[in-house]
């Protein structure tokens, strides 16, 4: 975690009340650049056709200008390409590939909303978190079952979670911690259902 965001996990931690105001500045190139390298450079291209090797051709300058219109407010994402992955039962799972610009500022986002919330999230928790994976669950699991009584474990899941979530309770959430208009406005923009989705018949991204 950079200084600057190693700031404000210090800030969440420090009182769980903290709404956070003023947080699109730590969007800034270095923070784009650094999402533009998290990316997958074989993953599929969204629907503009732009991949990772033809917007590195200008990264600099292209970089640059997506900073600028995420703070002057003219950054707009674009459609979502949605494919379907073929599923063991026979069934096809919907797969939403965003343009690659929108992956890098939704990126250096989730880095900033981390910084806050993982002062909030319980030790126990490990799913979708920096520095965390399956294998570390498994391995508290372990050492849980070990160490204590177990008499029985539930391995649970959500059918199609993702899919039905109620936005707007999602960002009803958000807005405890997270107070920055423009930040919220970000969100909104990607969840907003009117952005369209071009559905495309492949089979893998």
């Amino acid at each position: 975690m950079p200084p600057n965001l190693d700031r404000v996990n210090a800030a969440a931690k420090r009182a769980a009340q903290t709404r956070f105001t003023a947080l699109l500045h730590h969007i800034d190139e270095d923070a784009l650049l650094r999402a533009f390298r998290r990316q997958k450079r074989q993953a599929s291209a969204g629907v503009d056709g732009v991949t990772m090797a033809k917007y590195e051709e200008g990264l600099t300058d292209n970089i640059r200008d997506l900073c600028g219109r995420v703070h002057t407010g003219r950054y707009r994402p674009q459609p979502v390409r949605r494919v379907y992955i073929p599923k063991a039962d026979g069934g096809k799972r919907p797969l939403g590939v965003p343009a690659l610009e929108d992956k890098i500022v939704q990126s250096a986002v989730a880095e900033v909303l981390s910084a806050v919330y993982e002062a909030d999230f319980l030790g126990f928790s490990y799913g979708f978190r920096p520095g965390r994976n399956p294998h570390m669950a498994l391995d508290a699991l372990h050492t849980a079952i070990m160490s204590q009584r177990v008499n029985w474990v539930l391995d649970a899941d959500i059918r199609s979670f993702f899919d039905s979530v109620d936005h707007e309770w999602l960002l009803r959430m958000v807005a405890h911690r997270i107070a920055d208009p423009r930040i919220l406005r970000l969100l909104e923009l990607w969840l907003r259902p009117t952005n369209g989705v071009v559905v495309m018949p492949a089979v893998a991204s």
